[in-house]
């Protein structure tokens, strides 16, 4: 079983000593008592890729430096591991196979199924909103531009229209439209062709009160698509048609 967030013990056999030092892993409870040493190190070296971590992430460094107490509790990351491994196990073994017609060799949910080489298992608009609330919707656009840099061909975020037009849609449902309005213009950037932006900034322009906003960025959806018939409904409303 490949879970998650339970780090990586890449090294366990390379410390000095270790190999004499222990008889085996101890403080095991999701694994059996009698896994191997070199089985044990084949699934951290899975968490360790799935989640882009090193061995620090979940285990306590030795009072002396050198190594890891890899028995020792004292790292919370490590409970949270435990609680992932279950929870994957679960998710294998007791939901997956109440589904019909599954394909054979059956796919089981991983660490990487989530975590795709990021720490967090959060989706981009999630990442976003977040950065929006704490530190302002300036921060989350810089936001986007480091993680575009950063996994832009690792598969751990989606980079497309829709994903950065749900950052928006979610800042504009909690009444903060200002913020929707510095996404929406942000993604009107990188999808010019886009009504849909358009449209919801838009939305957003009207809900501030600001008529010559709503009205040009309407214009612009509807010259992008013709067929927005809700669009046109509103700009004529606003327009008093």
């Amino acid at each position: 079983m490949r879970c998650t967030l339970l780090l990586a013990a890449v090294n366990f056999m390379l410390l000095p000593g270790l190999a004499s030092a222990q008889n085996g892993p101890q403080n095991l409870e999701f694994y059996p008592t009698n896994i191997t040493r070199g089985e044990l190190i084949a699934e951290m070296r899975h968490f360790s890729f799935a989640l882009g971590v090193r061995c620090e992430h979940c285990h306590t460094p030795n009072e002396n430096g050198r190594g890891f107490d890899f028995a020792s509790d004292a790292n919370p990351n490590k409970e949270k591991a435990r609680v992932m491994l279950f929870m994957t196990d679960a998710i294998n073994s007791q939901f997956l196979p109440e589904l019909r017609d599954r394909k054979n060799p059956v796919v089981e949910v991983t660490c990487k199924t989530c975590h795709r080489g990021t720490v967090r298992p959060r989706l981009l608009w999630q990442e976003m909103v977040l950065t929006t609330y704490e530190e302002g919707v300036e921060a989350a656009i810089e936001q986007f531009s480091q993680l575009r840099e950063d996994y832009d061909n690792s598969g751990a975020y989606d980079f497309r229209e829709q994903e950065t037009n749900v950052v928006a849609e979610e800042l504009a449902r909690e009444g903060r439209h200002e913020d929707a309005i510095a996404i929406w213009m942000m993604n009107a950037e990188r999808f010019p062709q886009s009504d849909a932006i358009q449209s919801g900034m838009g939305e957003s322009f009207e809900a501030l009160g600001d008529t010559t906003g709503a009205i040009q960025a309407y214009e612009a959806a509807l010259l992008l698509n013709p067929n927005r018939n809700d669009v046109r409904r509103s700009l004529d409303a606003l327009k008093g048609e």
